[in-house]
This record gives structure tokens, sequence and C-alpha cells, in this order.
């Protein structure tokens, strides 16, 4: 039914599946459904919970393969916007689409994996630990412990969202080669906060002269 699922939302919105959608496409009767899952939301969160893991996975490949943190980073931000491109429905899924995910445990505790896997690329260190219990809420945990990191998981959702709004056509449709265009776009904006041109930006004279 997996599979079935995420074949249906590479070209349907998660507004318009349904048991019966479901069950039509695999031909079995919508009661068959409920020999296997409570909900409908509870095999999405399983979807959910298949690709964080993935997310886990390529997270450790990319810390392998490369020369050190910053191109790692480049590389990961890149993974994930991509694959929100190319994936928005799950990549929503991922992000909190069915209210209080977190409430479900598996999705809890994959989700704060892949967060604190992040923070350790971000850091260099393993700054939480898998019996930690933190959400998404957590602000005062959050922002004690991983403050720059936070900020750069919201940047990438903030750049993940931007272009998921515009999968349809896309920022770079007109490019030659609109992946390499991004790419390129995003390293720009790491670039930036890497170097520290926003505190140049803020300490900079309106007027230019400074």
């Amino acid at each position: 039914m997996r599979i079935a699922t995420i074949r249906i939302l590479e070209s349907e919105r998660l507004e318009d599946l349904s048991v019966r959608r479901l069950a039509r496409e695999i031909k079995v009767a919508p009661a068959n459904f409920y020999n296997h899952y409570g909900s409908l939301n509870d095999l999405l969160l399983e979807i959910a919970v298949e690709h964080f893991q993935a997310f886990r996975k390529q997270i450790a490949h990319i810390n392998r393969t490369c020369a050190n943190r910053t191109d790692a980073l480049k590389r990961i931000v890149f993974y994930c916007v991509d694959f929100a491109c190319t994936n928005p429905q799950i990549y929503r899924l991922m992000s909190g689409y069915i209210p209080d995910a977190y409430a479900y445990p598996r999705y809890r505790i994959m989700a704060g994996a892949a967060f604190e896997d992040l923070m350790e690329l971000i850091y260099g260190k393993r700054v939480f630990a898998l019996t930690d219990d933190f959400g998404p809420n957590d602000m005062k945990t959050l922002g004690r412990k991983v403050e720059v990191g936070y900020g750069m998981y919201a940047m990438l959702c903030g750049l993940s969202n931007l272009f998921v709004t515009n999968a349809s056509n896309g920022p770079f449709s007109d490019s030659d080669n609109p992946r390499e265009a991004m790419a390129t776009f995003l390293n720009g904006i790491l670039d930036a906060f890497i170097r520290g041109d926003l505190a140049r930006a803020l300490d900079a004279n309106p007027d230019g002269t400074g």
C-alpha cells in the first residue's frame, strides 16, 4: 500500500488522497485497508518515517564523501530542495501536513533524529541524543542549544517552500539546466551567510558610503 500511495502522490495532491482512492488503485475493497492500518494518517506517517530514514542515510553519505562540513552543508541543502521540487507531496507530508504528527511516536523519533544529524553536521559534534525528548515547538531548548543550526534549518525549510510553491513552472524553468541554476542560486545564498554578508549589509550606510 505504501508503494501505491507514493505512486498516487507523484501526480495527485495529499488533499485528494482517500482510502477509497487508494483501494481503487490497488484493486481491493476499502475495508481491506483497515486490516493493515488504523487510519490513512497512520499510513502517511509511516511513509514520512521511511523518507526521514532515507534522508539520514543521505546525510551520512554526504558527510563521508565531502572534504569539509561547508561543502557537505551545501550538498545537503541542494538535496533537500531538489527533493522538495521533485516530490512536493512527500515533502509536505514530512513537513507536518498531518495535524499533531509529532504525537505519532515513530514520526517524532525519526524526524528528531534527522534534525539531530543536521545539527551534528553544522556543529561538528553530537548536540542531541536520540533519547532527548524535544519537538518543533520546544523553542526554549532549541534556541539555547542550536540557535544557529535552527536558523539554518528554518532557512532550508523556507527555500524548499519557495521552490515547492513554484513547482508548476519552477523559478529556473527557462534555464538550459534548471537543476544547475538552482544549485548556483542556493550556493550563493549559503555563501552570503557563511561569509557574513548579512552583517555587512546591516552595518552599511543607506547612502552606500560605508
